[in-house]
C-alpha cells in the first residue's frame, strides 16, 4: 500500500508532464499554421496532387511539347513506270538431248568430259567396231559378187541368152546385196558418237571399257544459248500477251540484276484443267544462266510516261487504305493516296502528292497528322529541299 504522501507526489509529477506536453503541441500547431500562410497559393486549375511537384508534371496540356520522331525522306519523282504480269518459271534449253547408243559394243575411246564445249559433228566417244567392220566387209564382198553377176546377166540379155525370170532374179540379188551393204555401213558408223549440234556436255553416263547396249544413254548435250523460260498465265491475261513482247527475269543467284527476255511463242490452246495458257520466253543468258534455274518472271503489259513515283516503303502499314506521310517543315502531314502501277520497289501515285514533295520512307509507322519529326541527315531530305 502507498503512503498518502507518495500518492500526492506522483500526481504532482504527472500533472507537470502533461502540462509540458500540451504546451509543446500548441507551439507546433501555431508554427505549422504560420508556415502554411507564408507558402504561395497553387496556380488556378492545378490539382492538389500537383502542388509542390516538379514543373510540367501537371495535367495534359501543361507539360512540354512531344519529342520529334526521327525519319528518313525521299522526293516524289516523275519517270516512266510499267505494269507487269508476275509469275515464276524454270529455265530450259532450246536444244537438249540424251545421246543414246545405236549398237551394242564396249566403249574403247572417251574424248570429252562434263562441262566441255563441243561443236556439231565432233566425235565424243567410240565403241568397238571390229565385229561390225567385219560384217560390213562381208556385205561389201557380197555386193561386189552380185554386181559381177549382174554384168554378165546384162550381156546375156542383150544376146537373148537369159530368160526374163532369171534376169529379174539377178537384179533382185543385186539390190538386196546393195541394201545390206548400206545397212552394215550405217551400223558401223554408229560406233562413232558425234554431237548433233554445238553445245555443252552436261552429263557423261558411260565409262571407259564399259559394255553398252543399244538404247543406253551415253551423254546429255545442251545448248545454253538461247535459254527458254516456259510460264503459265491465266486465260484472262491472254489479250495482254503477244509474240515479241518485252519481259525480264530475276534470279536469286544474281540479286538486283535483271535479265532481258521476250515472248517467243504462245500456245494456241487453253489448258482446261488449270485455265492457263503456256507462254514461252526467250532469255538473254549473258553466259551466266543455266537450265534448271528458278526465276521470277515479269512480262511487261503497259507503260506510263511521266508518272509520279514513290518507293513502296513510303506506304503506311498501319492504315486501312493507302496512306503515306509527307514532311511539311518539322511536322508530318498524313495523305490519303490513290495508287497506280507497281514496279519492283516503286509504286505510281495518282493522287494525294505532288512532284518534289518529301515523303517519309523510314519512321512513318506510329505517326499521325501534325506529329513533330526530325529528318535524319543523309536521307535525301535536306539536300533535296535545298535543290
Amino acid at each position: 500500500m502507498f503512503e498518502p504522501r507518495q500518492i500526492s507526489t506522483t500526481l504532482s509529477i504527472l500533472a507537470l508532464v502533461c502540462g509540458g506536453w500540451l504546451a509543446c503541441s500548441k507551439e507546433d500547431t501555431e508554427s505549422h499554421s504560420q508556415e502554411g500562410a507564408r507558402q504561395p497559393s497553387a496556380r488556378p486549375g492545378a490539382s492538389a496532387g500537383n502542388r509542390g511537384g516538379p514543373p510540367g508534371a501537371g495535367a495534359t496540356g501543361g507539360g512540354p511539347s512531344a519529342a520529334a520522331v526521327p525519319v528518313e525522306v525521299t522526293a516524289v519523282v516523275r519517270r516512266d513506270i510499267s505494269s507487269y504480269i508476275e509469275t515464276n518459271g524454270t529455265l530450259e534449253a532450246e536444244n537438249e538431248v540424251d545421246l543414246v547408243a545405236r549398237v551394242t559394243a564396249p566403249v574403247v575411246d572417251l574424248r570429252v568430259e562434263e562441262g566441255m564445249q563441243v561443236e556439231k559433228g565432233q566425235i565424243l566417244a567410240r565403241l568397238d567396231d571390229s565385229e561390225l567392220r567385219a560384217r560390213a566387209e562381208i556385205s561389201r564382198a557380197t555386193l561386189d559378187e552380185a554386181e559381177q553377176i549382174f554384168g554378165r546377166a546384162e550381156t546375156l540379155k542383150e544376146n537373148q541368152l537369159i530368160s526374163p525370170e532369171e534376169y529379174d532374179q539377178v537384179v533382185t540379188r543385186l539390190e538386196t546385196a546393195r541394201a545390206q551393204a548400206d545397212a552394215d555401213q550405217i551400223q558401223l558408223g554408229y560406233t562413232e558418237i558425234k554431237a548433233p549440234f554445238s553445245g555443252l556436255v552436261v552429263t557423261r553416263y558411260i565409262h571407259y571399257a564399259e559394255q553398252v547396249n543399244a538404247g543406253a544413254s551415253l551423254f546429255r548435250l545442251s545448248d545454253f544459248n538461247p535459254l527458254l523460260c516456259p510460264i503459265q498465265i491465266p486465260e484472262r491475261d491472254l489479250p495482254k500477251i503477244e509474240v515479241g513482247q518485252a519481259a525480264y527475269l530475276t534470279l536469286e543467284a544474281w540479286p538486283g540484276e535483271r535479265f532481258p527476255a521476250k515472248v517467243l511463242r504462245v500456245r494456241p490452246v487453253v489448258d482446261a484443267a488449270t485455265g492457263t495458257v503456256r507462254v514461252t520466253l526467250e532469255v538473254e543468258t549473258r553466259d551466266r544462266l543455266r537450265p534448271g534455274m528458278f526465276a521470277r518472271v515479269f512480262v511487261e503489259t503497259e507503260t506510263r510516261s511521266d508518272a509520279m513515283v514513290v518507293p513502296k516503303s513510303a506506304l503506311s502499314l498501319e492504315s486501312i487504305g493507302d496512306t503515306l506521310y509527307v514532311a511539311e517543315g518539322d511536322v508530318a502531314s498524313r495523305r490519303d493516296v490513290q495508287l497506280g502501277f507497281k514496279e519492283g520497289d516503286s509504286v505510281e501515285v495518282l493522287t494525294g502528292v505532288s512532284e518534289g514533295e518529301m515523303v517519309i520512307v523510314v519512321g512513318q509507322d506510329g505517326l499521325s497528322e501534325g506529329t513533330p519529326i526530325q529528318v535524319l541527315s543523309g536521307s535525301g531530305g535536306a539536300g533535296d529541299r535545298e535543290r
